[in-house]
């Protein structure tokens, strides 16, 4: 790849003004990870690199650039894999959570993903979890895994049509939905009314990220015991978009 052949193009940001930001950005159809933005590369053979300023003038300057082996999910339980580079990322609906297309399926779905590598446990745990309630009918469907350079960074799930968020008229459904979880000896961790989509009378459990497996009747108890405290909660904590 020469110079003038070099693109890129930012995927995704952390930004602090007063301390470190990080970037994930796309160079020359890589991804590329570091924590400040640059100008366009060439000969590509690093895939995490810092950007630092020199104390003399506070020009930008690698401090360095290497190949990093980042960490990815463990858990690939699904039969399904999918390439990050084989979407087509449409409307975001919440940080890390997008509308996609895929060559796979015939319509639009929702990818997860790890933005960066601090992300990855979340993941993992969030991967098991729609391991244990497959089939459950309890969340959406797990459509399969999310891939980057041989890596799982994340999941694929079906889009909930024609779905809100749960509110206090909805606890029946939503204890409906909490029980069956409990069942399978799980807890959800975050029951907050946005983490229910309501959809066709029936409530959608998401956001399994918290969730771990639990033997402790009284734990379990008290989750559904906060329920309708969770859904008459009119603040925005746990807000976003529609799955």
């Amino acid at each position: 790849m020469t110079h003038s052949e070099a693109s890129v193009e930012l995927l995704q940001a952390e930004v602090d003004e007063e301390n470190q930001s990080f970037f994930r950005l796309l160079v020359g159809n890589r991804d590329v990870k570091y924590v400040t933005l640059v100008s366009a590369m060439w000969k590509i053979h690093w895939n995490d690199a810092l950007v630092a300023k020199t104390e003399v003038n506070g020009q930008p300057y690698f401090a360095h650039a290497i190949s990093t082996t980042f960490p990815g999910v463990k858990n690939t339980w699904h039969k399904i894999s999918v390439d990050y580079m084989d979407l087509v990322v449409g409307e975001k609906l919440r940080t890390g959570i997008y509308e996609v297309k895929c060559p796979l399926f015939n319509e639009v779905i929702v990818a997860k993903f790890a933005r960066f590598e601090w992300e990855i446990p979340y993941l993992e745990s969030e991967t098991t979890a729609y391991q244990w309630i497959d089939g459950h009918g309890i969340g959406p469907q797990f459509l399969g895994h999310l891939m980057e350079e041989g890596r799982v960074i994340g999941f694929l799930m079906e889009r909930i049509k024609n779905a809100r968020h749960a509110g206090p008229q909805d606890l029946e459904h939503c204890r409906q939905s909490l029980s069956r979880l409990h069942r399978l000896g799980a807890h959800h961790g975050d029951t907050n009314r946005f983490n229910f989509l309501i959809c066709d009378s029936r409530a959608i459990l998401i956001d399994f990220d918290l969730a771990r497996k639990c033997d402790d009747q009284g734990a379990l108890s008290e989750e559904l015991e906060k329920l309708p405290k969770s859904l008459e909660d009119l603040s925005r904590r746990g807000g976003g978009g529609l799955l």
